[in-house]
């Protein structure tokens, strides 16, 4: 009893001080409001591990309480349960975060180490009826079985076989970030190996705190400031995207057409100084846009900016519009810049000009959106004709990659035509 006492000292304050940790590391990543799945993922684990913590606390206070057992076998059935969702979780964790380090694995080790923990669980429900791993004694008091250290065994061998992915990857990660995922598997690692010996400690899933703390200040601070500093390259990508747009010949070709038309039609000049101020507001208003834009608003700039090219070119230019999937959003003023360089460079260098095709439609895993033209074409190999033109296009495929991992591939040879095609997932 006087041991009981002992562990009870000590076990309860230092899981009540790691759940303690576990909350204000949950309140740090929601007040940061970066909604990856990297996140998502470490808030699963860090609400889960204080929840184990609670149970555990439960177990400890409610132990020599025999009216208690029912709900004490419950709690220990979620101590077991969740262990092994933890251990699975930080497998998606470690995979997802190497992913992002440039480097490939392999898409069956988290359904396989899934996989090796719902047999665990399936073990642990059995040994709820045949007292395998573990039972309560007459007085409410947890006890272990003979094979209770094979309930300990399972996550120290996925947690190995974490640490040979994480050791196998660690060029990639380099040295901080290898230490702090080795650190999950080394800390709660070495305190199962204790608890086998010492019965009663409960190291485990302090240790597991400690270990998400490593991590938390070793990849998810630095993965925060990775994303904010991606996110001012996106904005300063939008401003140089933005002043590509609004070039100066297009400006003073388009407003010395509509001073024509005041003389000759008034009533066409008034419709054309309507178009060209809602063409200089799409542009505008994609420098306070910072998220995707639904394709039906990306459609209607483009055909602001054909009603006014067409105004100038007239019968030299010809548009065809085959629009067959709507629903879907993309980056702001992606699909206008490439519009606007198979008018400058494709059509209007043609004889007799030549038509634009805008096509879009879904297939079961993307989005595709094709841009054609009969003009000019060009050299590929030799990038774009001016440097302004391929400034632009690489702001466009930089937002598609960055925003929706969507990619623009540009098909063309010199009088040949140009077909830009852009290919956004569903799935992102």
């Amino acid at each position: 009893m006087e041991r009981r006492r002992l562990l009870m000292a000590t076990n309860i304050p230092l899981e009540s001080f790691s759940i303690v940790i576990s909350i204000l590391l949950i309140i740090c990543i929601i007040a940061s409001k970066e909604h990856t799945k990297l996140n998502r993922l470490f808030l699963w684990m860090l609400a889960i591990n204080a929840f184990i913590l609670g149970c555990d606390i439960f177990i400890w206070i409610g132990g020599g309480h025999p009216q208690l057992v029912v709900a004490m076998k419950a709690a220990n059935f979620f101590v077991f349960n969740l262990g092994y969702l933890l251990v699975a979780l930080f497998t998606a964790y470690m995979v997802t975060y190497i992913r992002g380090k440039g480097s490939a694995v392999s898409d069956k080790i988290v359904p396989v180490i899934t996989a090796f923990c719902a047999v665990a669980v399936l073990l642990v429900i059995i040994s709820m009826f045949n007292n395998m791993f573990f039972y309560f004694s007459e007085k409410g008091y947890f006890m272990r079985s003979p094979l209770h250290w094979i309930s300990q065994a399972y996550p120290i061998i996925i947690i190995l076989l974490d640490m040979g992915i994480i050791l196998k990857h660690s060029g990639k990660l380099g040295v901080k970030d290898t230490f702090a995922l080795l650190s999950y598997g080394i800390l709660p690692a070495g305190a199962m190996a204790v608890q086998i010996f010492i019965n009663g400690l409960a190291l485990v899933y302090p240790a597991a705190t400690v270990s998400l703390l490593i991590i938390y200040v070793n990849i998810q601070v630095e993965q925060s400031k990775r994303l904010r500093e991606k996110e001012l390259e996106l904005t300063q990508n939008r401003i140089a995207m933005m002043l590509s747009q609004i070039q100066p010949h297009f400006l003073y070709n388009s407003l010395t057409a509509i001073a024509q038309m005041c003389k000759k039609s008034p009533d066409k000049a008034g419709e054309a100084t309507i178009a060209f101020a809602n063409y200089l507001r799409g542009n505008l208003d994609s420098l306070t846009q910072k998220g995707m834009v639904h394709f039906d608003r990306e459609l209607r700039h483009i055909k602001t900016y054909l009603s006014l090219e067409k105004m100038r070119f007239e019968e030299n230019i010809q548009i065809i519009y085959s629009i067959g999937a709507t629903d879907f959003m993309l980056p702001s003023l992606t699909i206008q810049p490439i519009i606007e360089n198979a008018v400058k460079h494709g059509i209007c260098k043609k004889e007799g000009g030549g038509t634009i095709c805008l096509e879009t439609m879904e297939t079961a895993e993307n989005y595709i959106i094709r841009v054609s033209d009969d003009g000019m074409g060009f050299d590929t190999a030799a990038f774009f004709p001016d440097e302004r033109q391929h400034v632009g296009i690489e702001n466009v495929r930089f937002r598609l990659a960055a925003q929706c991992a969507g990619t623009l591939k540009i098909e063309s040879h010199p009088g040949g035509g140009t077909k830009a095609v852009v290919t956004i997932p569903k799935n992102k």
